[in-house]
């Protein structure tokens, strides 16, 4: 009898290990295509209105990137410098999070040269929601601003700033424009073309409620491969979720509210994208819930009350919105970005899914 439990045993171990082989291999990180961060803007000595204030009351100086792709782009282990060229003296970005990523046709300032109020530098690093540089910009010392890719390969270089005068900004005449000029008007983290932003609202983008390969990383959690809900901002201007609510279930809507005291992960970047990983932990943006792979709903609320977006799927039925249900490592999306239409990408497929990135893509 027990010759025979052994070998049920062994061909059961025998039947797991040729499931397990058999499962697809998870997606890695797409590649980040550098060259479409440029430099778009810097300033040297910040008067007038300055872009940040320091803790000795004086405006710090800054550089503007500007993100020409479709792609939101994280900084981190990029490197920029004002001596091009000497390794050296270039200055790592490497922190990561909202602060660090540029959303597509998006813009980011780095504050560089800020002190605190005892007069010491202030670290590279992400503070107050915003990247610093402790490197600071010298009208009269420098003459170019370069940035690297973590490989240290040459991203994009200013032109010469050498003799800028106080209170002006230098940029390119427009954002795809390689001629650079004292600007008339200084625009951190807008068009250089004085073009007024456009403040848009927050929409549910694109979800997956069985994921075995796609890989979303989680400094939280044991789990890489959670279900996951995309967040999308229509508008330029930046907006903060911290304090909103999430759902998977209509008659609740304050299930689980998004912590107010973390903004540089709640802050979504104008036409940028925030995933929320819907694993049922219950701890900053992993949702203390998860989502049905058979169906369910989704609502996403501002004050607990009413829903700024909504959606049922499969067996899902409290809302008059309807997407698509997915099947296991398929997502359901808006197509394009915030719009009413919803389809299903195949990760078998060129236009897969796109966690924080532009759809169909």
């Amino acid at each position: 009898m027990k010759k025979y439990i052994l070998i049920n045993i062994v061909l059961a171990l025998f039947v797991m290990a040729c499931v397990k082989d058999e499962q697809p291999a998870p997606t890695p990180p797409p590649l980040v295509d550098y060259s479409k961060i440029t430099i778009n803007e810097l300033i040297t000595k910040d008067i007038t209105s300055p872009y940040y204030v320091d803790g000795l009351g004086e405006g710090a100086d800054w550089i503007e990137l500007y993100n020409s792709g479709n792609i939101a782009i994280d900084l981190a282990g990029m490197f920029v410098t004002d001596l091009p060229g000497s390794e050296a003296d270039y200055v790592e970005i490497t922190a990561t999070g909202q602060a660090t990523t540029i959303p597509p046709k998006g813009f980011l300032v780095l504050i560089c040269g800020a002190k605190n109020a005892d007069g010491s530098k202030v670290p590279t690093g992400i503070a107050e929601g915003k990247m610093f540089i402790e490197m600071g910009l010298s009208s009269s010392g420098d003459n170019f601003i370069a940035l690297y890719s973590p490989a240290k390969e040459l991203v994009d270089q200013s032109a010469d700033f050498n003799g800028l005068a106080d209170d002006k900004s230098f940029g390119r005449q427009s954002e795809t424009m390689d001629t650079w000029i004292t600007l008339a008007t200084k625009t951190p983290g807008a068009p250089n073309d004085g073009t007024l932003p456009v403040t848009g609202t927050v929409v549910i983008n694109e979800f997956m409620c069985s994921n075995d390969t796609t890989f979303i990383p989680d400094n939280v959690g044991p789990d890489n491969y959670p279900d996951w809900i995309e967040i999308y901002n229509t508008g330029d201007t930046p907006i903060d979720i911290g304090g909103w609510y999430l759902t998977d279930d209509l008659a609740d809507p304050v299930q689980y509210q998004i912590p107010n005291n973390i903004p540089e992960q709640t802050i979504i970047p104008g036409h940028g994208y925030l995933v929320l990983k819907a694993d049922g932990i219950g701890i900053g943006i992993n949702l203390g819930f998860k989502l049905g792979s058979g169906g369910d709903d989704i609502g996403l609320s501002q004050d607990g009350v009413s829903f700024v977006d909504e959606l049922s799927f499969g067996s899902g039925s409290g809302s008059t919105i309807v997407a698509p249900l997915p099947a296991t490592d398929f997502s359901t999306g808006r197509m394009p970005d915030g719009s009413a239409t919803w389809q299903i990408f195949d990760p078998n497929t060129a236009t897969g899914p796109t966690p924080g990135r532009a759809n169909g893509m």
